[in-house]
């Protein structure tokens, strides 16, 4: 759904990253799947220019809280998601740079390239993200 661009303006403006920042706290940490599901809707919105202030706001602190979600999962599915909307927020404003800095992604990529993974894609993004950070 949130891949219409109609949809995802409506979620954005009746507040759906409030529901996603508190779910990034809460069940998130709890579930895998949860946090699976969490990630990879905040990926595809931000394939969208109107949200992306909201990546932006330190209030939600949506990248940190995202970036924290490595620290209970390890599954490659949910590594894989988290470095694609990291991904693209490289690619957006300045002000989501900052939150990059801000919650430490380049320590975080560093300590993931440290460890083995079955899944190529991985390997790449942690490599790209690297270079980008470093």
């Amino acid at each position: 759904m949130l891949k219409t661009n109609e949809l995802a303006r409506e979620f954005e403006l009746r507040n759906g990253f409030d529901i996603f920042a508190k779910l990034l706290e809460t069940d998130c940490v709890d579930d895998h799947q949860v946090a699976y599901n969490v990630v990879c809707s905040l990926w595809v919105l931000s394939f969208h220019p109107f949200a992306l202030k909201r990546f932006e706001d330190y209030d939600l602190n949506i990248v940190e809280r995202v970036v924290k979600v490595l620290d209970y999962f390890n599954k490659e599915k949910i590594v894989r998601v988290v470095l694609l909307l990291l991904d693209n927020l490289k690619q957006a404003s300045e002000a989501c740079h900052e939150a990059l800095s801000d919650a430490n992604v380049l320590n975080t990529v560093i300590k993931l390239q440290n460890r083995h993974w079955v899944d190529k894609d991985i390997n790449d993004l942690l490599e790209k993200l690297f270079e980008y950070l470093d």
